[in-house]
C-alpha cells in the first residue's frame, strides 16, 4: 500500500470516528492528509440535524443517503464534457459550475458507504458497465419560493440519438491519490460526461468515450449564472 493511500485511510478513518461521535474536526487534527489546496488543511465536520452534517459547503444526510451541495449555471449552449467542475475544472465544457471542494464531495460520499472503482481500471471497451457505486443525480432550485427539481440528464443533449441524454443512474467511480494529489481536487473535476478517471463521478451511458457527442439542453434549464443545488444519492448495494 503506498504512503499517499494510507494516509488517505487513516484521515478517512479518522472522519468516520468523529462522525460516530458527533464532534468537530479539522484535517489538520485528525492526522494525515492528501491535498493539493490549502483551503482543505481546514474541513470541519459538522453535524447540523439528526443525522445530518456539513462539511464545507456539502451537506451530508445519512437516512436519506444523499449529499448536496451549491453550483450555478455555467453555460447554456455549446458542446460539453463536464456536468459539474469546480472553478479550477474545465469550465468551458461544463454545465455547472461550484465552489464545494471534491476532496470534501469524496469524504462525504465515503461515509455514506460508497468505495467508488479502487484499484479497478476503466473497461476498454466503452459499452461495458463502469467500475463503482450506482448514483442518482438532480438538480434543485427555487422559482417564486417553490422547488424545481430535475434529474440532471434533462440539461444533456445526446448527439447521436439525437435526444436528450437518458435518464438513468451514474457511476461514483472516486478519483485516485497520485504522489499525495487527489486528483479531483487538483483538476476540478466532480462529474464528467466522457470517460475520466480522475472525475469523481463519471456517465456509464454509450457515448461516453466520444468527446464531441454531448451538448447542453437549455429547455427548461435556469438562466446563466443562476443559483442551483446538486444532490447525489447513493443507491445499491453499496449504500448502508
Amino acid at each position: 500500500m503506498s504512503r499517499a493511500l494510507l494516509a488517505a485511510l487513516t484521515f478517512f478513518g479518522a472522519v468516520i470516528n468523529v462522525l460516530v461521535s458527533g464532534v468537530s474536526v479539522t484535517a489538520e487534527e485528525a492526522g494525515p492528509k492528501v491535498t493539493t489546496s490549502a483551503s482543505v488543511t481546514n474541513m470541519p465536520l459538522k453535524p447540523i440535524g439528526p443525522g445530518i452534517f456539513q462539511l464545507g459547503k456539502v451537506t451530508l444526510d445519512k437516512q436519506r443517503r444523499t449529499i448536496r451541495f451549491p453550483a450555478v449555471v455555467n453555460m447554456n449552449e455549446a458542446l460539453i464534457e463536464y456536468l459539474v467542475v469546480t472553478s479550477a475544472g474545465k469550465v468551458h465544457e461544463s454545465l455547472l459550475r461550484t465552489d464545494a471542494e471534491p476532496w470534501h464531495v469524496h469524504v462525504a460520499m465515503l461515509l455514506l458507504g460508497a468505495k467508488g472503482a479502487g484499484t479497478n481500471r476503466f473497461p476498454e471497451n466503452p459499452t461495458a458497465p463502469l467500475p463503482g457505486d450506482k448514483v442518482r443525480i438532480e438538480l434543485s432550485w427555487r422559482v417564486r419560493g417553490k422547488e424545481k427539481r430535475h434529474q440532471a440528464e434533462e440539461f444533456v443533449y445526446d448527439r447521436a440519438k439525437k435526444s436528450t441524454m437518458r435518464k438513468g443512474l451514474w457511476v461514483y467511480t472516486g478519483s485516485k491519490v497520485f504522489e499525495g494529489t487527489f486528483i479531483a481536487q487538483r483538476d476540478g473535476s466532480v462529474v464528467s460526461l466522457i470517460e475520466d478517471e480522475d472525475a469523481l463521478i463519471n456517465n456509464p451511458r454509450v457515448g461516453r468515450d466520444n468527446d464531441d457527442n454531448w451538448q447542453v439542453n437549455a429547455k427548461g434549464l435556469p438562466p446563466v449564472e443562476s443559483p442551483v443545488e446538486v444532490i447525489i444519492r447513493l443507491e445499491g448495494a453499496s449504500a448502508r
